[in-house]
Order: structure tokens, then C-alpha cells, then sequence
């Protein structure tokens, strides 16, 4: 139990506490939000350990907390985003949230049970409809905050219990089934449809020549992110402890040109991401 954080260079602990316990925990920033089962949320600086804002997100019962890389405000700083039924329960009310201070950015009503995934330089949200990670997702909306825009594509075939990643304007889903699906946003249409035959696969991950997901028996698949063709993949990495290891395992991390992954051995590798058909 507790929180607390440790220094980057060294792992040290810098501050650590042992507070009340909480519903949900996020850092988005610098910041680490703290959600009580009352519906209170906490920010908490993540360098001192400090806390800078209590209170609750109006709209919000008791929030849960997304926010994604890439992502860039005027402020500098990166915003967090409830999402839960909106007022008469037909549609998804999502707030914006400026993590250093609690302020709501924006706050708005869509039509659909609606799950954010990713969000653009531009401010603009991509969200899943029909149920992300436990349902099946049938569309992929694209919302512009500033002009109250909705683009809506819908799947031909919906996604079961999809992981989703964004790169640029393209939304990619991989579903429990093994479909690893590429939504062109800004085309407002599905690119292609992979059946790779992977069970419960990682969030896919994109350098935008590539696709990359980690499967549970420890391979890193390389996919062709224009074509959607399964260009190459590392050797299963089970282990003698394999049936100890989550069914679902982090997805790929991408750095300096190659792709990190970990594995049910527990093992974590690096691959060169610039030609998977050498895997």
C-alpha cells in the first residue's frame, strides 16, 4: 500500500506515503490523481509528494481517470479524461481535466456508451463505441473540442474486447479474438483487418511504418501498418512459470529505433523495428 516515487537515476525513494485508500490512481504529467470512493479527487505532485488541489469534477460520480501520450495543450501540459453516463443515461458525458489544478478544460455529451483511447496534438479525442476492453467495440469516434465536431466510423465487423492504440490519425484495435484492425480517421473508414490468430494480444503500438503487438506466449508481432500484412515474429518465450504470468502482457515499448518487449520467461528483449522480417 502507499504512494510515494522514486528517483529515475538511481531508484531511490524520493517520498513516500501511506494514505487513505483510493478507488483510482493516474499520473497524467507531473501529476498523480487520487480518486476516493466519495467521488473526491486528489492531485498530487509527483516530484515532492505534495498535494496541490482536492475536490470533485462536477458531472463526474466518481471519476476514472485516462490520458495518453503525444498529446499537447497550450498549457504544456497534457489533460486527464472522465468519462461516465451522461445525464439521463443515454449517452457518455467526458471531461477534460487540468491535471495541475483540477480545473474542468471542457466537458461534453456524446451519443453511445463511449470509451476514451487516444487523444492528438491538436486537442482533438478519439473514443471507442459499443464497449472497449470488455464489449465489442463498433465504431471509432474522433471529438473536436473546439468546434464540437463528432466523426463517427463504423466498424463492418465489431471488435471483441478490443485494446486499442492511436498514432497520428489512425486508431488500431486488436481484439481478444486475434482481429487486429486499422481505422483510417481521417479517410472515415477501416484501412484493413488482420486475423492473426492471437488470443488476448497487447495493446497495439505504432512507429507508423509498423505495427506491433506482444502475444501471451511471449512473441512480438511485426505488421505492415499501411497493408496490414504480418511481416515477421519473434519465437514464443513461454517459460518453466509461464502459467503464473497475466494472460495479457504490456505492450510493445518503442525507443531509439528498436522495440522492447517482455515475456512470459521473464525475459524482456529488444528487436529492431526497422525490418520485422528479420525476426
Amino acid at each position: 500500500g502507499g504512494r510515494g516515487a522514486l528517483a529515475p537515476a538511481t531508484g531511490e525513494p524520493v517520498w513516500r506515503e501511506d494514505p487513505p485508500e483510493y478507488d483510482g490512481v493516474r499520473a497524467v504529467g507531473g501529476m498523480l490523481l487520487l480518486t476516493r470512493s466519495d467521488g473526491t479527487v486528489t492531485g498530487v505532485d509527483g516530484a515532492s509528494g505534495e498535494t496541490r488541489w482536492s475536490r470533485r469534477i462536477p458531472g463526474q460520480a466518481v471519476p476514472y481517470f485516462s490520458s495518453f501520450a503525444g498529446e499537447s495543450e497550450e498549457s504544456g501540459e497534457p489533460s486527464a479524461y472522465a468519462a461516465g453516463p451522461s445525464g439521463d443515461g443515454s449517452g457518455t458525458r467526458v471531461t477534460a481535466v487540468d491535471p495541475a489544478t483540477g480545473d474542468v478544460r471542457w466537458d461534453a455529451e456524446l451519443e453511445g456508451d463511449l470509451t476514451p483511447v487516444g487523444a492528438t496534438a491538436d486537442g482533438a479525442v478519439y473514443l471507442v463505441a459499443g464497449g472497449a476492453v470488455y464489449g465489442d467495440a463498433k465504431a471509432v469516434l474522433r471529438y473536436t473540442p473546439g468546434t464540437g465536431a463528432v466523426r463517427r466510423v463504423t466498424l463492418p465487423v465489431p471488435v471483441a474486447q478490443a485494446e486499442t492504440g492511436v498514432h497520428g490519425d489512425t486508431v488500431y484495435l486488436m481484439g481478444a479474438g486475434g482481429s487486429l484492425v486499422a481505422v483510417d480517421m481521417a479517410a472515415g473508414k477501416q484501412r484493413w483487418r488482420l486475423e492473426t490468430g492471437v488470443s488476448r494480444g497487447s495493446v497495439p503500438v505504432s512507429d507508423g511504418r509498423h505495427v506491433y503487438v506482444t502475444a501471451p506466449d511471449g512473441r512480438l508481432l511485426g505488421v505492415d501498418a499501411r497493408e496490414g500484412k504480418l511481416l515477421g515474429q519473434t519465437r514464443p518465450r513461454l517459460g518453466a512459470e509461464s502459467d503464473r504470468i497475466p494472460a495479457a502482457l504490456p505492450e510493445p515499448v518503442l525507443a531509439g529505433g528498436h522495440v522492447y518487449a517482455g515475456a512470459p520467461d521473464g525475459a524482456v528483449f529488444g528487436v529492431a523495428g526497422r525490418d520485422p522480417e528479420r525476426w
